[in-house]
């Protein structure tokens, strides 16, 4: 029996992958205009990327939003 390492390198891609809106409404089930309304009021973080008029936020402050909520 051998116990498979973790493999840190593909843990430290998936923490740092840019997730798009359309992903994060998918996973917590609004509208695009209930997404915004809560990063305006404070209730979701705001994009850490925002380029050519898209906005792009870490898949791990995402992760931690969800595990604090």
């Amino acid at each position: 029996m051998t116990d498979k390492a973790p493999n840190y390198y593909e843990m430290y891609i998936e923490d740092n992958r840019l997730v798009r809106k359309p992903e994060i409404e998918h996973l917590l089930g609004i509208k695009r205009t209930t997404l915004w309304r809560r990063i305006k009021n404070g209730k979701f973080p705001k994009p850490t990327l925002i380029q050519s008029g898209r906005s792009y936020w870490r898949f791990a402050d995402i992760h931690e939003f969800l595990v604090k909520r």
